[in-house]
């Protein structure tokens, strides 16, 4: 056995042993190189020395891997290393229908119905594919969580062909059919018995012949009346209960010839349940032959019949451990669960539409006009463990049916179209929502996932679908539909949040749309670097943005409690500049001197650049000017301080967020520039102290400075704080000139 954390062909993980059966255990793992959960179906040890279930083993594998369909459990890969031999499957999360009847007691028509048109469509892709399952049975077929039913297991399958072919009977004794049990050999029509079996089984809850050992189950199915379903189960549609009888004819020839014809008749059932229109004719064929069974053959139905023994063994000790589990919930669920019959339709009404087919039918060569009978199905395909179905129409058909005429070669084709709720409907033009639910009331399913750029369906309109319009369908497919997400340009306009600012300036680019500028802005949820929003450069609302277009970007400076704007720290002194980085959640690094024209003490260069968003707690480094080597400071005009000239200072706290004006949004990057005012001979004079710099809206910068020196004769000027874009003044500060000190 293999155990967790085992590795096969340095691919599958396995994870957990989650089931066993007669031949193999079966395990959970993962496939590390396609990124998904598989099955893993190892064949046990004590076969791994016999070649006989080794060769069934492969076969399995071989069969598996032939089929490709919704409701077949799909084979991956064959795994063999030493003795191990291991088929990977594909893991469907779910229940069997074993568990699921034990747990319901019984099921409603309309889940028996829905469930054996799935099965029916998995048996039929099968034997179209020349493959005989031989082993149906509720066991083998799992119901996965989103309601879909697959058929797995083709461990006993054989390919069809014209040869004898007289295996040993494998299968499980309560679901073989006759021609199996009495000589091995099967046909798809042996597979369709198995199916009725099945299908009695979900009615009533109960398989049809019950004995004490194999070989009595097996004479049972050779000899022995099948007691119709209705006297367990007084709510059985007539016609329902008419398919179970058909299916389960001692003769193959007087069963369904195959699955398409029963799915038909299925399908028929949920239109008409009271309806007289399954019919069972004979036709002779080599598996038909009736006659005495000698005590040579018995002999060999026990020899044969040994191995199935243990398996009837197993499956009653599930089936009992199943059973004990079930609680009074369970009890009461199944009550609940009971359907009522959806409408009645006269049953001589509908055995009268089914003998015009058959007498049109006979017409051949008289090229009368097929009739088209109306189906109405709805396929029971709803949740997990919990099948339910729309109401349905039950009208009778209409008077005024359509005829379909073809005369080839002496025959008459009558063929079946869908009316009424059947016919695919034009979902072009209408929302997801509207076209999810109208198709819901019918049974099918849709799928959105494909999209496309239009521009004659507005976003979320459905612009296209793979079915045609009136085609003919039936409940349980998926129709795919194509939704429509607007023109190209609208759709980027709206979705730039998720680009860079790189990525949008591309993508604006490729459609022939500009980038006139871009500033700053904190968000708490747009990712710092990417696109909070854009806007008009021409100042219009966007309505008719289009290829020639100019627009600004909004970029995200990121949150505005982790970043932080870093001011500026020219012309600071020391403790000036530490307690501006202090406010701001920053600190002061590295500190160093150099000569400078700079009054001596300032700040003349920060390791940061004013305005960029770092995280808090960063340390910005520092140069500090020192006096010229002849030891004059240096004012912040780079003029000389001489002690006969005249001075001032300043230190203040300039507020931007209240000076900025309306309309600002507080972490929007401003450029702001620092000046000296004054009035010099009648006239106004500026003069430049900190050069423009980006500075966050709603952040504090300090005024400080020593030493401004003034104009010959002027006693009084301003320092000036000023928007750069519009030169207006954000705030002003009046200055006194002094003589400097000695």
């Amino acid at each position: 056995m293999l155990k967790p954390g085992d590795i096969l062909q340095d691919r599958y993980v396995v994870e957990d042993k989650i089931g066993q059966g007669g031949m193999s255990y079966v395990y959970k793992a993962h496939d590390n190189k396609l990124g998904r959960t598989v099955a893993l179906k190892v064949l046990k040890e004590e076969f791994c020395q016999d070649e006989d279930f080794i060769k069934k083993f492969k076969n399995e594998a071989m069969s598996a891997a032939k089929l490709a369909h919704p409701n077949i459990v799909a084979a991956y890969d064959v795994i063999e290393e030493g003795e191990l031999h291991c088929i990977v499957m594909e893991l469907v999360e779910g229940i069997t229908l074993k568990n699921y009847i034990a747990r319901k007691g019984r099921l409603s028509n309309r889940e028996t119905i829905g469930i054996a048109i799935q099965a029916a469509e998995g048996i039929e892709a099968a034997h179209k594919n020349g493959i005989i399952h031989r082993d149906i049975k509720p066991q083998n077929m799992i119901i996965s969580k989103d309601g879909k039913v697959k058929v797995a297991d083709f461990g006993i399958a054989k390919a069809v062909s014209s040869e004898t072919v007289n295996a040993a009977v494998i299968g499980s004794v309560h679901y073989i059919s006759p021609e199996q049990a009495r000589s091995g050999i099967a046909d798809v029509r042996s597979d369709l018995y198995s199916l009725g079996i099945t299908m009695y089984e979900m009615i009533t809850g109960k398989v049809p012949f019950e004995g004490e050992n194999t070989v009595s189950v097996i004479m049972s199915h050779l000899e022995e009346p099948l007691v119709p379903p209705d006297k367990y189960n007084k709510d059985i549609y007539p016609s329902l209960q008419d398919i179970i009888m058909k299916l389960t004819r001692k003769k193959p020839s007087e069963r369904y010839g195959n699955a398409h014809e029963l799915i038909k008749d299925l399908k028929l059932s949920i239109k008409y349940p009271d309806g007289d229109f399954v019919q069972i004719k004979a036709e002779e064929s080599p598996l038909d032959e009736t006659r005495m069974i000698s005590e040579d053959e018995i002999q060999k139905i026990k020899d044969r019949a040994s191995l199935g023994d243990k398996n009837v063994s197993a499956e009653a000790s599930a089936s009992k451990a199943s059973k004990e589990s079930l609680n009074e919930k369970d009890t009461e669920d199944r009550e609940n669960n009971k359907a009522g019959k959806p409408g009645h339709i006269i049953k001589n009404n509908a055995t009268e539409s089914a003998n015009d087919i058959n007498r049109l039918l006979k017409l051949g060569g008289l090229g009368a006009a097929g009739i088209i009978a109306v189906l109405a199905v709805i396929l029971v395909t709803k949740g997990f463990g919990i099948f339910s179905a729309p109401s349905i129409s039950t009208e009778a058909v209409s008077e005024n049916e359509e005829t379909e005429e073809e005369n080839v070669s002496g025959t008459v084709e009558v063929t079946l179209t869908l009316s009424g709720e059947e016919l695919m409907p034009n979902l072009v033009g209408k929302t997801e929502d509207s076209a999810r639910a109208e198709l819901a009331e019918m049974g099918i399913s849709m799928d959105s996932s494909q999209t496309a750029f239009s521009d004659s369906y507005n976003e979320g309109i459905i612009m296209d679908q793979d079915i045609e319009v009136d085609e003919a369908v039936a409940p349980g497919i998926t129709v795919h539909v194509t939704v429509s997400k607007g023109t190209e340009i609208g759709y980027t306009l709206k979705n730039l949040q998720s680009y860079t600012e790189a990525q949008a300036r591309e993508e604006l680019d490729r459609l022939g749309i500009s980038v006139n500028s871009t500033r700053g802005r904190f968000s708490d949820t747009v990712p710092k670097g990417n696109v909070i929003d854009w806007e008009d450069a021409s100042g219009g609302t966007g309505t008719d943005i289009g290829a020639g277009s100019v627009v600004n970007l909004i970029i995200s400076n990121g949150k505005e409690s982790e970043n932080v704007s870093v001011p500026s720290l020219l012309n600071m002194t020391l403790a000036q500049a530490e307690s501006s980085l202090a406010s701001q959640g920053l600190a002061i690094g590295e500190v160093s001197h150099r000569p400078s024209d700079t009054a001596a003490g300032l700040i003349i260069e920060q390791g940061i650049e004013p305005g960029l968003i770092v995280a808090r707690g960063t340390a910005v480094s520092l140069v500090v000017s020192q006096p010229d080597d002849q030891g004059n400071n240096i004012s912040p005009l780079g003029e000389t301080i001489t002690p006969n000239h005249y001075y001032a200072s300043i230190n203040e706290v300039c507020n931007v967020g209240t000076s900025a004006g309306p309309g600002v949004t507080n972490g929007e990057l401003i450029s702001v520039t620092i000046r000296l005012v004054q009035r010099i001979d009648g006239r106004v004079s500026y003069t430049t102290l900190v050069d423009a710099m980006p500075v966050p809206a709603g952040s504090q910068i300090p005024i400080s400075f020593t030493n401004i020196p003034g104009a010959e004769g002027v006693d009084t000027g301003e320092v000036q704080v000023v928007d750069a874009a519009t030169n207006e003044v954000l705030q002003s500060y009046t200055l006194s000139f002094a003589p400097a000190a000695q």
